[in-house]
């Protein structure tokens, strides 16, 4: 062989070689890429699940506390009721007046139906409802039914899960039936 030749197959040798490795190495990407893709897909699915987890949580979080602050027998029992549903501030929050709790002698019942909730979720740890439902309070023996109209604010406590951390009365329509 002469020596252009020997460069010559020396040369394609070497582009042999190289081309060889540059397609190795797109194979290889390509493959890297499309189990980025399966991951991915995968973690949407993950992410998608856990965040329905979240705000099916909280929307049960507001009913149980609703439920359990608009239907009493007592208000003491009322307000033992609540307690686990909350944070210490929206425990404040559901007090007369912000004080202390009431300490009545007189009959005072609550119950509750028809309960309607709106949900406003601002983040994936924050949510808040307007409840619109039909409250029948007992007082001394005399029934009243009003359409309510009350906001919660839920805050998602680690470990603890939906916490209700504030509680406003937005208003009522009277006689309603």
């Amino acid at each position: 062989m002469e020596p252009t030749q020997k460069k010559n197959f020396l040369f394609l040798m070497i582009v042999f070689i190289i081309a060889a490795l540059v397609f190795m190495y797109v194979f290889s990407l390509r493959s890297q890429l499309q189990e980025v893709r399966a991951n991915q897909g995968n973690y949407e699915e993950q992410i998608q699940s856990l965040s329905s987890i979240q705000i099916t949580d909280a929307l049960k979080v507001n009913r149980e506390f609703l439920e359990s602050f608009f239907t009493y027998q007592t208000t003491a029992e009322r307000y033992k009721k609540i307690e686990p549903f909350m944070t210490d501030q929206g425990f404040k929050a559901t007090h007369p007046s912000g004080t202390e709790l009431p300490d009545s002698e007189e009959s005072v019942k609550s119950s509750m139906v028809g309960l309607k909730q709106f949900e406003y979720q601002t983040s994936k740890t924050e949510a808040e409802f307007f409840n619109e439902f039909k409250l029948t309070t007992e007082f001394n023996n005399v029934a009243a039914t009003d359409t309510v109209i009350v906001k919660t604010s839920l805050i998602y406590v680690k470990e603890q899960g939906w916490k209700v951390d504030d509680v406003e009365f937005i208003g009522q329509l009277t006689g309603g039936k």
